[in-house]
Protein backbone atom coordinates (compact mmCIF):
# COMPACT_ATOMS: atom_id res chain seq x y z
CA UNK A 1 0.00 0.00 0.00
CA UNK A 2 1.21 3.28 -1.09
CA UNK A 3 1.51 5.86 1.73
CA UNK A 4 1.56 9.53 0.67
CA UNK A 5 4.91 11.26 1.69
CA UNK A 6 3.22 14.07 3.17
CA UNK A 7 1.07 12.71 5.82
CA UNK A 8 -0.50 15.89 6.91
CA UNK A 9 -1.93 16.83 3.43
CA UNK A 10 -4.99 16.15 2.15
CA UNK A 11 -4.83 15.14 -1.76
CA UNK A 12 -7.72 16.28 -3.75
CA UNK A 13 -8.78 14.71 -6.55
CA UNK A 14 -9.63 17.02 -10.13
CA UNK A 15 -12.47 15.95 -12.28
CA UNK A 16 -11.86 16.92 -16.00
CA UNK A 17 -15.19 18.22 -17.13
CA UNK A 18 -15.60 17.71 -20.99
CA UNK A 19 -17.73 19.61 -23.69
CA UNK A 20 -21.59 18.92 -23.65
CA UNK A 21 -22.78 18.27 -26.78
CA UNK A 22 -24.61 21.71 -26.91
CA UNK A 23 -21.20 23.21 -26.52
CA UNK A 24 -19.22 21.28 -29.27
CA UNK A 25 -22.34 22.34 -31.87
CA UNK A 26 -22.15 26.02 -30.63
CA UNK A 27 -18.83 25.90 -31.46
CA UNK A 28 -18.99 23.67 -34.80
CA UNK A 29 -22.07 26.23 -35.77
CA UNK A 30 -19.66 29.65 -35.25
CA UNK A 31 -16.65 27.80 -37.00
CA UNK A 32 -18.96 27.25 -40.56
CA UNK A 33 -20.64 31.20 -39.81
CA UNK A 34 -16.98 32.49 -40.13
CA UNK A 35 -15.88 30.13 -42.94
CA UNK A 36 -18.89 31.23 -45.23
CA UNK A 37 -17.96 35.26 -44.30
CA UNK A 38 -14.49 34.12 -45.12
CA UNK A 39 -15.62 32.35 -48.45
CA UNK A 40 -17.89 35.03 -49.20
CA UNK A 41 -15.56 38.18 -48.59
CA UNK A 42 -13.05 36.02 -50.88
CA UNK A 43 -15.43 36.12 -53.79
CA UNK A 44 -16.36 39.92 -53.23
CA UNK A 45 -12.39 40.71 -53.44
CA UNK A 46 -11.92 38.84 -56.77
CA UNK A 47 -15.11 40.45 -58.65
CA UNK A 48 -13.65 43.62 -57.44
CA UNK A 49 -9.78 42.71 -58.77
CA UNK A 50 -11.40 42.05 -61.78
CA UNK A 51 -13.85 45.17 -61.97
CA UNK A 52 -10.08 46.50 -61.16
CA UNK A 53 -8.66 45.61 -64.34
CA UNK A 54 -11.55 46.04 -66.54
CA UNK A 55 -11.95 49.53 -65.73
CA UNK A 56 -7.78 50.16 -65.61
CA UNK A 57 -8.08 48.38 -69.25
CA UNK A 58 -10.95 50.94 -70.36
CA UNK A 59 -8.76 53.83 -68.84
CA UNK A 60 -5.85 52.96 -71.54
CA UNK A 61 -8.41 52.59 -74.51
CA UNK A 62 -9.86 56.07 -73.75
CA UNK A 63 -6.40 57.56 -73.68
CA UNK A 64 -5.65 55.56 -76.95
CA UNK A 65 -8.61 56.86 -78.36
CA UNK A 66 -8.38 60.49 -77.55
CA UNK A 67 -4.93 60.78 -78.97
CA UNK A 68 -5.77 59.05 -81.56
CA UNK A 69 -8.19 61.72 -82.59
CA UNK A 70 -6.11 64.38 -81.65
CA UNK A 71 -3.97 63.31 -84.54
CA UNK A 72 -6.69 62.61 -86.78
CA UNK A 73 -9.42 64.85 -86.04
CA UNK A 74 -11.61 62.28 -85.98
CA UNK A 75 -12.11 59.15 -83.58
CA UNK A 76 -11.75 55.58 -85.07
CA UNK A 77 -14.51 54.23 -87.04
CA UNK A 78 -16.27 51.60 -86.11
CA UNK A 79 -18.17 48.79 -87.55
CA UNK A 80 -21.21 50.91 -89.63
CA UNK A 81 -23.72 50.83 -92.81
CA UNK A 82 -24.26 54.36 -93.55
CA UNK A 83 -25.54 56.12 -90.27
CA UNK A 84 -26.31 53.14 -88.15
CA UNK A 85 -23.99 50.77 -86.40
CA UNK A 86 -24.11 46.84 -87.70
CA UNK A 87 -22.44 45.68 -84.91
CA UNK A 88 -20.02 47.01 -82.11
CA UNK A 89 -17.92 43.62 -80.31
CA UNK A 90 -16.95 43.52 -84.64
CA UNK A 91 -15.01 46.76 -84.38
CA UNK A 92 -11.33 47.75 -86.18
CA UNK A 93 -10.53 49.48 -82.79
CA UNK A 94 -7.47 46.81 -82.94
CA UNK A 95 -5.81 47.65 -86.11
CA UNK A 96 -6.86 52.02 -85.75
CA UNK A 97 -4.73 52.01 -81.97
CA UNK A 98 -2.08 49.60 -82.92
CA UNK A 99 -1.60 50.62 -86.50
CA UNK A 100 -1.06 48.89 -89.61
CA UNK A 101 1.11 49.07 -93.23
CA UNK A 102 -0.71 49.97 -95.96
CA UNK A 103 0.43 48.27 -98.85
CA UNK A 104 0.08 46.88 -102.77
CA UNK A 105 -2.01 50.80 -103.29
CA UNK A 106 -4.29 50.02 -100.54
CA UNK A 107 -5.88 46.45 -101.31
CA UNK A 108 -3.87 44.50 -98.47
CA UNK A 109 -3.00 45.92 -94.47
CA UNK A 110 -0.21 44.35 -92.68
CA UNK A 111 -0.04 44.43 -88.75
CA UNK A 112 3.59 46.66 -87.93
CA UNK A 113 5.10 42.96 -87.36
CA UNK A 114 4.13 42.19 -90.59
CA UNK A 115 2.76 38.91 -88.97
CA UNK A 116 -1.06 39.25 -90.75
CA UNK A 117 -2.60 40.72 -93.54
CA UNK A 118 -5.96 41.50 -94.67
CA UNK A 119 -6.67 42.14 -97.88
CA UNK A 120 -9.69 45.38 -98.30
CA UNK A 121 -12.47 42.72 -99.09
CA UNK A 122 -11.93 40.60 -95.73
CA UNK A 123 -11.65 44.27 -93.93
CA UNK A 124 -15.17 44.81 -95.71
CA UNK A 125 -16.50 41.69 -94.40
CA UNK A 126 -15.50 42.03 -91.28
CA UNK A 127 -15.87 45.39 -90.49
CA UNK A 128 -17.99 47.48 -92.92
CA UNK A 129 -14.79 49.40 -93.70
CA UNK A 130 -12.45 49.94 -96.90
CA UNK A 131 -8.92 50.31 -94.84
CA UNK A 132 -8.14 51.65 -91.94
CA UNK A 133 -7.18 55.48 -91.16
CA UNK A 134 -4.15 54.89 -89.86
CA UNK A 135 -1.98 53.71 -92.50
CA UNK A 136 -3.14 56.74 -94.36
CA UNK A 137 -0.60 59.63 -92.97
CA UNK A 138 2.60 57.63 -92.56
CA UNK A 139 1.65 54.35 -94.78
CA UNK A 140 5.13 52.35 -93.44
CA UNK A 141 5.41 53.44 -90.20
CA UNK A 142 2.04 54.26 -88.46
CA UNK A 143 1.57 55.33 -84.81
CA UNK A 144 1.15 52.53 -82.40
CA UNK A 145 -1.23 54.03 -79.65
CA UNK A 146 -0.89 50.79 -77.70
CA UNK A 147 2.48 50.65 -76.92
CA UNK A 148 1.85 48.45 -73.91
CA UNK A 149 -0.72 45.86 -75.13
CA UNK A 150 -1.07 42.76 -73.48
CA UNK A 151 -1.28 39.80 -75.13
CA UNK A 152 -3.96 39.14 -73.37
CA UNK A 153 -5.94 42.25 -74.51
CA UNK A 154 -5.91 41.33 -77.89
CA UNK A 155 -6.63 37.75 -79.51
CA UNK A 156 -7.73 36.56 -82.89
CA UNK A 157 -11.36 35.33 -83.99
CA UNK A 158 -12.28 33.65 -87.03
CA UNK A 159 -14.96 35.84 -89.20
CA UNK A 160 -16.75 34.03 -92.80
CA UNK A 161 -15.08 35.89 -95.53
CA UNK A 162 -12.34 37.36 -93.92
CA UNK A 163 -10.46 34.81 -92.33
CA UNK A 164 -8.73 35.80 -88.88
CA UNK A 165 -9.04 39.28 -87.39
CA UNK A 166 -8.11 40.40 -84.42
CA UNK A 167 -10.00 41.96 -81.44
CA UNK A 168 -9.38 43.94 -78.26
CA UNK A 169 -11.05 41.59 -75.58
CA UNK A 170 -11.71 42.71 -71.55
CA UNK A 171 -9.35 40.58 -69.45
CA UNK A 172 -12.51 38.90 -67.50
CA UNK A 173 -13.52 35.86 -70.02
CA UNK A 174 -17.18 35.06 -71.23
CA UNK A 175 -19.20 32.56 -69.04
CA UNK A 176 -19.24 29.19 -71.22
CA UNK A 177 -22.80 29.23 -70.16
CA UNK A 178 -23.82 32.20 -71.57
CA UNK A 179 -22.71 31.26 -75.23
CA UNK A 180 -25.95 32.03 -76.43
CA UNK A 181 -25.97 35.32 -75.49
CA UNK A 182 -22.23 36.31 -76.13
CA UNK A 183 -22.17 39.38 -79.20
CA UNK A 184 -20.75 37.53 -81.31
CA UNK A 185 -22.67 34.48 -81.64
CA UNK A 186 -23.41 33.33 -85.13
CA UNK A 187 -20.78 35.32 -86.25
CA UNK A 188 -17.68 33.14 -85.72
CA UNK A 189 -16.34 30.09 -87.83
CA UNK A 190 -14.03 27.56 -86.75
CA UNK A 191 -10.35 27.57 -87.14
CA UNK A 192 -7.55 24.92 -86.80
CA UNK A 193 -7.24 25.30 -83.25
CA UNK A 194 -9.54 27.76 -82.73
CA UNK A 195 -13.47 25.97 -82.27
CA UNK A 196 -16.49 28.66 -81.80
CA UNK A 197 -16.87 27.57 -79.01
CA UNK A 198 -13.53 28.62 -77.55
CA UNK A 199 -13.78 31.82 -79.72
CA UNK A 200 -17.06 32.68 -77.55
CA UNK A 201 -14.92 33.17 -74.62
CA UNK A 202 -13.46 35.76 -75.53
CA UNK A 203 -14.98 39.25 -74.22
CA UNK A 204 -14.48 42.09 -76.85
CA UNK A 205 -14.59 45.52 -76.20
CA UNK A 206 -17.47 46.87 -77.71
CA UNK A 207 -17.05 50.14 -79.54
CA UNK A 208 -19.40 52.51 -81.30
CA UNK A 209 -18.68 55.88 -82.76
CA UNK A 210 -21.85 56.57 -84.88
CA UNK A 211 -24.39 58.12 -83.40
CA UNK A 212 -23.33 56.80 -79.51
CA UNK A 213 -26.06 56.04 -77.27
CA UNK A 214 -24.41 57.65 -74.12
CA UNK A 215 -21.69 60.25 -75.09
CA UNK A 216 -23.26 62.08 -78.24
CA UNK A 217 -20.35 64.12 -78.68
CA UNK A 218 -17.96 61.19 -78.50
CA UNK A 219 -17.78 57.63 -78.35
CA UNK A 220 -19.33 54.89 -76.02
CA UNK A 221 -16.77 51.74 -75.42
CA UNK A 222 -17.97 49.19 -72.99
CA UNK A 223 -17.67 45.87 -71.80
CA UNK A 224 -20.06 43.15 -70.38
CA UNK A 225 -18.59 41.90 -67.04
CA UNK A 226 -20.33 38.42 -65.94
CA UNK A 227 -18.63 37.70 -62.45
CA UNK A 228 -20.71 34.96 -60.70
CA UNK A 229 -24.51 35.85 -61.23
CA UNK A 230 -23.25 39.15 -61.26
CA UNK A 231 -23.90 41.55 -65.11
CA UNK A 232 -21.97 44.74 -65.18
CA UNK A 233 -21.69 47.30 -67.86
CA UNK A 234 -18.47 48.61 -67.87
CA UNK A 235 -18.12 51.49 -70.20
CA UNK A 236 -16.70 55.16 -70.82
CA UNK A 237 -20.35 56.59 -69.25
CA UNK A 238 -21.80 57.45 -65.47
CA UNK A 239 -23.36 53.94 -63.76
Amino acid sequence: MKTSKHPGRKWRIRRCRGFTLIELLTVISIIGVLAAIGVGMSGVASRRSKETQVKAQLNNLITAIESYKTDFNQYPPDNHVGQVNRDPALNPLFYELVGTISRNQGREYSTPDRSETLTSDQIRAAFNLRGFVNSVQAPEKPKNYLPNLKASHWKEVSIEGANDVELLVAPVEWPAALARQHPLAGKLVDAPGRPVRTQLRLNPWRYVSTRPTNNPATFDLWAEVHIGKDRRIIGNWKD
